[in-house]
């Protein structure tokens, strides 16, 4: 498969593996349109940070001493992202559509860590604008744990007054101390309460992760039901691949406190494993407006932001039409000289998946699951 048959300035129904210049691998697969749910943040990229809100957590993984505990420690860190990835940015105030990233547009964020944890690094750029698809690199070189993934999203309205959105694409975490990776799915999301104003964020379905090592999480996501049941319930149960008999199985409120046993949940002693309220998300560090580049977010829609805080809806909305204007003006010109949208990146670069480290281990997990 050729650059220009997995990438184009158009839509595509080819596949598009990235990778992270200079970094280990990353594989975009742009084949869904994006739906972009009502939250507070003006750009989507940045909710990436969610990601690393649990910086301790995500340094644990490599700390297991078993393959067994490995997976249970990425599990957990894994749930520790739900809440401020979902449940956080539920809003009551506004209907108004978020505008989505532009093709190349970037964000950076650290969380500095002690001298046990060590600092948490996250890169993200938009590597597809048609369809929209986000890559991200979560690293802690310290702890030698890696994650690089992308996302994309198709939705659907459902009865009564609310949408359906899947989300597509995947993440791969690598501990290169053991020689593990491991593949992470991302759960469906029901938005309900459009309608009233009042929109709210539920996970359904099931979610995996499976590691290189022959261990498999199952995370089943329950939504409330229309008279009856609670919010944001899951149960997630660990186990190897090929044995129905789980080692540890979790499950409680993952927007809330959830707990797990050894074995099965049946007559054994609960522990804690992790509470969304008390152990609260760690605060990212950004640079100044001033330090950053054009195409970081938070410089690129800086007008865009003063204006909307402000109710200058109209100059919000001539700067938002300047900076997507000129981004068809790019698009027109990388056309005619036979470019494509991954010209434009500076974060990540196309790769032949057949050819590359991750794409291989993809390969071999989405095999074995």
């Amino acid at each position: 498969m050729s650059k220009d048959d997995i990438d184009s300035d158009s839509s595509s129904n080819n596949e598009a593996p990235a990778t992270q210049k200079d970094s280990p691998q990353l594989h975009l697969h742009p084949r869904q349109l994006l739906w972009r749910p009502v939250c507070a943040d003006l750009s989507q990229l940045p909710t990436y940070q969610y990601w690393g809100d649990h910086p301790k957590l995500f340094a644990l993984i490599s700390a297991g001493a078993t393959p067994e505990d490995r997976l249970l420690n990425c599990t957990r860190w894994f749930i520790s992202t739900l809440y401020g990835s979902y449940s956080s940015r539920s809003t009551a105030a506004g209907m108004e559509k978020p505008y989505n990233p532009i093709l190349g547009e970037q964000f950076f964020a650290q969380w500095t860590g002690d001298e046990e944890t060590g600092d948490t690094i996250l890169k993200a750029e938009q590597v597809s604008h048609h369809p929209p698809i986000m890559g991200f690199h979560l690293e802690n070189k310290k702890a030698g744990v890696i994650l690089e993934g992308h996302c994309g999203q198709k939705s659907r309205f459902a009865m009564p007054a609310g949408i359906d959105v899947y989300q597509t694409g995947h993440a791969i975490l690598t501990v290169p101390k053991f020689n593990e990776t491991y593949l992470i799915t991302l759960p469906s999301l029901n938005i309900r309460g459009i309608v009233t104003g009042r929109p709210t964020v539920e996970l359904a379905g099931s979610t995996y992760i499976i590691s290189s090592a022959g261990q498999l999480a199952t995370i089943e996501y329950s939504t409330k039901g229309y008279f009856s049941g609670e919010r944001n319930r899951y149960r997630a149960t660990l186990k190897p691949v090929d044995s129905n008999t789980p080692y540890y199985t979790a499950q409680g409120v993952w927007s809330g406190v959830s707990y797990f046993t050894n074995g099965s949940s049946q007559g054994l002693e609960k522990k804690l494993f992790f509470d969304a309220k008390a152990d609260m998300s760690a605060p990212l560090e950004v640079k100044p407006q001033s330090e950053m580049a054009p195409l970081e977010s938070h410089r690129l829609w800086a007008v865009v932001t003063k204006a909307i805080n402000e109710k200058d809806y109209r100059t919000a909305s001539k700067e938002k039409s300047r900076i997507e204007e000129a981004q068809r003006v790019l698009a027109r010109a990388r056309k005619e000289k036979g470019g494509t949208q991954a010209h434009a990146l500076q974060i990540f670069t196309l790769v032949d998946e057949d050819a590359d480290k991750t794409g291989k281990a993809f390969q071999k997990l989405r095999e074995r699951s």
